[in-house]
């Protein structure tokens, strides 16, 4: 939040239950996933390791993350990122882990299934029977968190206005977004559901999408954007080998990759393209044959 002690003097529009979390953090709220240099850098290559076909994702963070550490520990930030690729190269999933590596909260958010979807990222004021914040704002009060991670799911299909139950329309998502990760209106974005400033300027932004056809260029010039390929058959053996390590006994790792292998082998024989979703199938089937009792 921005100017907290000054804002809440407008706080008497609001019930109680809902001055309460703003009340929470009037002293300030706090940054997490603070980290210097080496200790940031050893973390990003923790990642790159599981998933080293979105190098260019990590490296994208890595870069940034070298700057604002020049002077000493920083928290997690990341610029607006969309990551653009194919489906099922675990986009989501880099993103999701990337806020577990450094323990920072995230929400997400798929705003491209429907029109509430729209909503959630902006909130809803009141007056509406449905009124409600923002579920970046409700992060924020929840964890009395500055710099959360916002993951927004298929932003390729955010339409251009949303339908409204009286049957009119609204500017869709991109007009919203585009208020709260330009830096110079994020640093006072009002709440339509509390109609008081936060301030977003530490918020990591991470969405995903298979195309950016028909995003506005507006919206495009204020995020970098990540083109990912489809992971190689190396790639999707390290990663299903991750998986394994993770939930199979040490004694049944290597035969557990050598299936593994060979399903993947006999797959790819088959389709043009393995998709990671095939990769944790696949786990999944290994797993399952050598955690089934065996008759002597």
């Amino acid at each position: 939040m921005r100017r907290p002690t000054a804002s809440l003097e407008r706080l008497s529009h609001l019930k109680p239950d809902d001055r309460a979390p703003l009340l929470a953090v009037a002293s300030g709220a706090r940054a997490v996933g603070v980290l210097g240099r080496d200790r940031m850098e050893e973390l990003i290559a923790e990642l790159h390791a599981i998933y080293p076909w979105l190098t260019s994702a990590s490296t994208a963070v890595m870069k940034h993350m070298r700057l604002r550490t020049l002077t000493g520990p920083a928290p997690l930030h990341t610029p607006p990122l969309i990551l653009l690729g194919p489906p099922g190269i675990a986009k989501s999933s880099w993103a999701r882990d990337l806020g577990q590596v450094f323990k920072v909260p995230s929400v997400d958010i798929d705003v491209g299934a429907t029109n509430g979807a729209t909503f959630s990222v902006s909130g809803i004021e009141r007056g509406w029977g449905s009124a409600t914040p923002s579920r970046v704002v409700l992060t924020m009060l929840r964890e009395r968190l500055a710099n959360p991670l916002v993951i927004l799911d298929e932003v390729g299909k955010i339409p251009e206005q949303v339908a409204t139950s009286s049957g009119g329309k609204l500017p869709g998502a991109f007009e919203v977004l585009k208020s709260m990760i330009e830096p110079t209106t994020a640093r006072a974005w009002v709440c339509p559901f509390y109609q008081i400033p936060f301030d977003l300027t530490r918020v990591s932004w991470i969405m995903t999408t298979n195309s950016n056809d028909r995003m506005p260029a507006a919206f495009l010039d204020r995020c970098k954007v990540i083109r990912l390929d489809p992971p190689s058959f190396d790639h999707l053996a390290t990663a299903g080998a991750h998986l394994l390590r993770d939930r199979l006994p040490e004694d049944q790792h290597d035969l557990g990759g050598e299936l593994l292998n060979e399903g993947l082998r006999r797959i790819g024989q088959k389709h043009a393209r393995v998709s990671l979703r095939q990769v944790e199938r696949m786990v999944e089937t290994v797993i399952e044959g050598l955690s089934s009792p065996r008759l002597m």
